[in-house]
């Protein structure tokens, strides 16, 4: 809350914990711990602008320049060769698939080469038993149900602890995810997705042939005289999906069963971080009071490629904001009173899902937190894990970042009294998604909330 505010406005916005704004927000350790490059990153990309050096590059720096960019063009060449088509991650993921990997081109420890692997495993099987992924994908289209291959994902919102979701579920035995982010579906692109995952879900053994009326998985596997493969859960990160107009949709399309963990915060918390990110990483972006409104002009949805051309704002808005907007699209709620639909004024699709969702609030990754007490135990739960996640440990923020003081006076404080406008209307968005979160969505028996007492 800021000083100066009515705290009886932020009481009515509780159930995404308001705390201090006044103070560098505790949540901003946020697992910034969680670093959400947001893939709009990548995106974006291009119109990185950070700050100019204070003095000229010298002869040894330029070398060094050009020879980092001629790695990395070598790099990208061959893993764009392989098709996005990686195995196993080269360390803790070969061990939960009990495969021995020789990566190459790797991005941020996710193999791309398994074809070894996969020759192994499917060595003794038949086409039925051990399809190739020409059975799935021809070219660009999906002509196959690569549902199997993806369990679930994180698709949170930026800065409201995606990345440190993704590194806390990797450490299971029993899930495995790619270390970086994967946002095909907003991209329009699952084939590429299929490509992405086709090996290493291959080889942790989680192709089955489709089950007859009669029995279940595990008597065709006795029928056929195999072995039921220990369970993985694939997964992935993209804390975009929910607010581009793809994402969802091509999840409900391929993924109809996908689970879901979507992460918020209180809006005006959730604002300051991400726009401080943006800025931080990207140079600097228009003044706040100018990004009250939607992130792309004429349209309810937040730009997922060729995001330079379509937008200055670098997907930071104030309508971004409406976490129950974008939640409400799941189809979860009734929507059939004037009351709620009073709170879903917007113009995006709403794409009916039979996958559940669990929904969580930022605070509750820090278990000095009531609402925390239990979430190891329910998102175990909700995974459909044999063994309990770890217990949640404290936060410790890294103290190296945003030590670059040129690209920090960009920065705003949104207690300042110039962003009062800007307060206001997030606390306006805050209230309307804390009624409609709590009076119907959380209702669903397909919502899942930890300590939902204390939620």
């Amino acid at each position: 809350m800021c000083r100066g505010d009515d705290p009886s406005e932020y009481e009515k916005v509780s159930l995404m914990a308001s705390g201090s704004h006044d103070d560098e927000h505790k949540h901003d350790a946020d697992a910034d711990a969680d670093a959400d490059a947001d893939a709009d990153a990548d995106a974006d990309a291009d119109t990185r602008t950070p700050p100019p050096p204070t003095r000229g590059l010298s002869t040894r720096q330029v070398a060094y320049l050009i020879c980092g960019i001629c790695i990395g063009i070598i790099t990208s060449k061959c893993y764009l060769n392989d098709r996005d088509s990686p195995g196993i991650e080269s360390n803790s993921a070969a061990d939960k698939v009990s495969a021995t990997t020789h990566c190459h081109c790797t991005k941020d420890g996710w193999g791309d080469d398994v074809d070894s692997d996969v020759a192994s495993y499917c060595k003794d099987k038949s086409r039925k038993q051990c399809p190739p992924i020409s059975k799935f994908v021809k070219g660009y289209k999906v002509k196959g149900d690569i549902s199997w291959m993806l369990d679930f994902a994180i698709i949170g919102s930026a800065k409201c602890g995606t990345s440190f979701l993704l590194r806390y579920l990797g450490n299971s035995t029993e899930t495995l995810m790619p270390p970086f982010e994967v946002c095909k579906m907003s991209k329009d692109r699952p084939d590429e997705m299929a490509n992405l995952y086709y090996n290493v879900s291959l080889v942790s053994g989680k192709y089955r042939n489709p089950v007859s009326k009669e029995g279940g998985e595990e008597e065709e596997a006795a029928a056929e005289g195999l072995e039921m493969s220990p369970r993985i859960h694939t997964g992935l990160k993209c804390p975009k999906e929910l607010a581009t107009e793809k994402g969802l949709t091509n999840y409900a399309k391929y993924f109809p069963k996908m689970k879901y963990i979507v992460t918020m915060r209180h809006p005006i918390s959730w604002f300051q971080s991400f726009y401080n990110y943006r800025v931080y990483g990207n140079g600097q972006l228009p003044p706040p009071k100018e990004l009250i409104g939607s992130c792309v002009e004429n349209s309810p949805y937040i730009c997922s490629k060729r995001c330079a051309v379509k937008t200055h704002t670098q997907n930071v808005c104030t309508d971004r904001a409406k976490f129950h907007h974008q939640l409400s699209r799941f189809g979860k709620t009734p929507m059939d009173t004037r009351e709620e639909n009073d709170l879903l004024r917007h113009d995006m699709d709403i794409v009916p899902s039979h996958g559940k969702i669990f929904l969580m609030d930022i605070g509750q990754l820090f278990p000095s937190e009531k609402a925390s007490k239990h979430l190891a135990r329910d998102l175990t739960k909700f995974l459909g894990l044999q063994h309990q996640l770890t217990n949640l440990e404290d936060v410790v923020p890294d103290s190296s970042k945003y030590v670059d003081k040129e690209r920090r006076k960009y920065f705003i404080r949104i207690c300042d009294a110039e962003h009062k406008e800007l307060r206001k209307v997030l606390l306006d968005i805050g209230r309307e998604a804390y009624v409609w979160i709590r009076d119907y969505f959380i209702k669903s028996p397909d919502v899942v909330v930890s300590s939902r007492d204390d939620f």
